[in-house]
């Protein structure tokens, strides 16, 4: 057996670190843990669900011709970029920032807010076309060929430039910082206003665009639905008429 002086120094080191951990644990509280940890189950649950979309399109070779099928692609693509970054949750954030799990740099709170923003504008937008489509199908009684000619290819430029325009725009603007729980478009040091902020000088402006987008999206599909749901109705209206 070692009983020496430097295996007793060992130990005593190994409790030390141990201990140095536990402390610094628990002096975060409660909700900076909670907004560390519960994204990261959250993200996953949303990150396998959107892999499911993707192999049941992919790999289970569904007709891929089919518009459906492809706006669902790239809903899922987008999805699965935006439930990974939340998964990262703060690991990417600096150290310095006060954050639990906090361990990275400002290069990869840059890249995290990019991905956030590029799947998190996406995303809505891939429903807002996903809607069209069902608007398109429904009410309007355009035929499969018709939507691919005219409209699918409208149904991808849109989310995927307006998304990946916004999330590069970011990058000279250095708007991608610490904004809480993840890496977004925030000002930095967090509360500076006009010069006293070092990055993200423009945060407000580009936030109120990024929210314009999204509320636009949730109109659009809010009234796509209602269109739906009326000429649903005056379908069965006519047909309990007629019966």
């Amino acid at each position: 057996m070692h009983t020496g002086p430097t295996f007793y120094l060992k130990r005593l080191k190994g409790y030390a670190e141990i201990f140095l951990v536990l402390h610094n644990i628990m002096s975060f509280s409660p909700t900076q843990k909670t907004l560390a940890i519960l994204p990261k189950f959250t993200g996953f649950l949303s990150l396998m669900g959107s892999l499911f979309i993707f192999q049941d399109v992919v790999i289970h070779k569904r007709p891929i011709n089919r518009v459906y099928y492809r706006i669902m692609l790239g809903l899922s693509c987008s999805d699965m970029i935006a439930s990974t970054v939340n998964i990262f949750s703060t690991w990417p954030i600096p150290p310095d920032s006060g954050n639990f799990l906090a361990s990275g740099t400002t290069a990869t709170c840059t890249a995290q807010g990019f991905f956030n923003e590029l799947g998190n504008l996406a995303t809505p937008l891939y429903n807002a076309s996903l809607c069209a489509y069902y608007v398109l199908i429904i009410r309007q009684a355009w035929s499969e060929d018709r939507i691919r000619v005219r409209a699918e290819p409208f149904m991808h430029a849109i989310p995927i430039l307006i998304a990946l325009t916004i999330a590069i725009l970011g990058l000279p603007f250095t708007l991608y910082n610490n904004s809480g729980w993840l890496c977004w478009i925030a000002k930095y040091p967090k509360g500076c206003s006009g010069s006293e902020c070092t990055r993200g000088v423009h945060a407000d402006i580009f936030r109120w665009v990024h929210y314009a987008i999204i509320w636009s999206a949730i109109i659009g599909v809010t009234v796509g639905m209602y269109l739906i749901y009326l000429k649903v109705k005056s379908f069965d209206r006519r047909e309990a008429e007629e019966n």
